[in-house]
């Protein structure tokens, strides 16, 4: 899979995906994580036409939606861009089209992350895939969120966490960090950034490269 830039899961669930004669086929509604000490992007779940989305909904028609791999993502620009076309994909009516284990976004999105010391610090409320095929959590709420809107930026700015911070996923994601590790990390990175983020924001010109304040950037211990 090819980036041209960075992206997170919300902007590629605004993508329209393109099958190999470059028709558009739908949008991704779910993504497919797998974690070993560190997240891997697995699935994506494509979601069809509204008026096929719609049938589903209401139970008139089996919920049958397409799944591809990574593997066959040709590139991302302002498209996906997919190596296959539609009909060879399997979909979500197929028992082996998505992993044993794998996680869903949408499950992820609901999980509690919990630091080394048993206290919650907040939620995941994306993920984030870099040029590098890296993948990490985006973190929001609790103390993150205070911190942000008591300086200004919670609109402005993607708090990122690497993968190799977490220690599990359960029901409750779970950090080898505590909340004070993860506070210090955040207040030294948001000091660097903050000028130049604060800048931007009034020239304009925000961009998301700019507006990711990655954390840990060394494994922590």
């Amino acid at each position: 899979m090819k980036l041209t830039r960075s992206i997170c899961c919300r902007e590629m669930k605004k993508t329209d995906v393109l099958d190999s004669s470059g028709e558009k086929i739908g949008r991704v509604t779910d993504l497919t994580f797998s974690f070993d000490g560190k997240f891997k992007l697995s699935k994506f779940v494509l979601a069809g036409p509204r008026w096929e989305e719609f049938l589903e909904t209401i139970k008139v028609r089996p919920d049958k939606d397409p799944v591809f791999d990574g593997s066959l993502i040709k590139k991302i620009d302002d498209y996906v861009h997919l190596d296959t076309s539609v009909n060879s994909l399997k979909t979500t009516l197929d028992a082996d089209a998505i992993p044993k284990g794998d996680i869903r976004l949408s499950q992820l999105e609901k999980m509690d992350i919990i630091d080394n010391n048993g206290e919650k610090i907040g939620r995941a409320i994306d993920m984030d895939f870099d040029v590098d095929e890296s993948v990490s959590m985006i973190v929001g709420g609790g103390f993150i969120e205070e911190k942000l809107e008591a300086i200004g930026l919670k609109t402005d700015v993607d708090i990122i966490v690497p993968g190799d911070v977490i220690s599990s996923i359960g029901d409750k994601i779970h950090l080898r960090v505590s909340k004070e590790s993860l506070s210090t990390t955040m207040d030294d990175a948001l000091k660097e950034r903050e000028k130049e983020v604060v800048e931007a924001r009034r020239e304009k010109v925000i961009h998301r490269d700019l507006t990711k304040v990655r954390l840990f950037t060394q494994r922590p211990m």
